[in-house]
């Protein structure tokens, strides 16, 4: 009852058997591609959500000292235009990246305090200069 097999069955089972490893190996090697292209979105995902955070820390961070360095001199004499400039320029940019990063609240009520102290500047210094 031992069934011999002839050379041709014997070829046909090799390659059935070595077929069977190679798609199984390809469906492996696809896994492996679709977790790491996961992975890769995830980090990248990551890294963007950090360089936007950092983006905004930097932006408050240059508005707040322009904003304190300009309250410390704001009595010892004229405001240099220049430096008026730089410190409405980096509150606006604050304004936009809080935008940008979905604090709208936020930026709006900023917006609208920066807007009013300007408009305060603005008074003082022209009473200022018709003097």
């Amino acid at each position: 009852m031992i069934a011999v097999m002839d050379s041709n069955s014997v070829a046909t089972l090799v390659t059935a058997g070595a077929t069977a490893v190679y798609g199984i190996g390809t469906i492996f090697l696809v896994y492996q591609l679709w977790r790491d292209r996961v992975q890769r979105g995830r980090h990248f995902q990551a890294d963007s959500d950090a360089q936007k955070l950092n983006e905004l820390r930097r932006a408050f961070y240059e508005a707040s000292g322009y904003w304190l360095g300009s309250r410390w001199v704001a009595g010892s004499g004229d405001v240099d235009r220049a430096q008026a400039g730089r410190e409405f320029e980096a509150l606006v940019r604050l304004e936009c990246q809080l935008r940008l990063n979905g604090y709208n609240a936020e930026s709006t009520i900023s917006a609208s305090s920066f807007r009013r102290t300007s408009k305060g500047l603005r008074k003082n210094s022209e009473e200022s200069e018709s003097r």
